[in-house]
């Protein structure tokens, strides 16, 4: 996943668990690059605790004012979203201007794509980890 830089589209972000890695590195590229399009990062976990490096994504969003860091968890309640990652992203938007890029467990990116088509995100528009790579690094 790189961020295609000849466009002006904002970029639709969603990690999952230390899938926020590779997010975290496209948002530093942004802002390396000196372009400031919106970039909108749903960050996706279990639980409050298991949200790993939260804090510096936070600081990332103070740095940028035009960077929007949401936590999502599954269980209990935290400062913005409770849920399934997919679903949260569902509920703002519009994202007919945005490119999306998922990086996460292979369920999450499959069930991501899915509902990013769904709610009119292009196939061409979306970019993910290979999730064939993905299930053969789990086995």
């Amino acid at each position: 996943m790189t961020v295609d830089h000849s466009t002006d589209n904002g970029l639709l972000c969603l990690g999952g668990g230390t899938g926020i890695a590779p997010i975290k590195a496209l948002v530093e590229d942004v802002a390396r690059h000196g372009r400031r399009r919106p970039v909108q990062v749903f960050y996706g976990a279990r639980r409050d605790h298991d949200l790993y490096d939260i804090d510096t994504m936070l600081r990332m969003q103070q740095s940028h004012p035009w960077l929007s860091v949401r936590p999502v968890v599954d269980e209990g309640p935290t400062g913005d979203l409770c849920g399934q990652l997919p679903e949260a992203v569902s509920q703002y938007g519009p994202w007919h201007s945005y490119d999306a890029y998922l990086s996460g467990p292979a369920a999450m990116v499959r069930c991501g794509v899915d509902t990013l088509r769904g709610i009119g995100i292009p196939s061409h528009r979306i970019r993910h980890d290979s999730i064939e790579e993905l299930v053969g690094a789990r086995n």
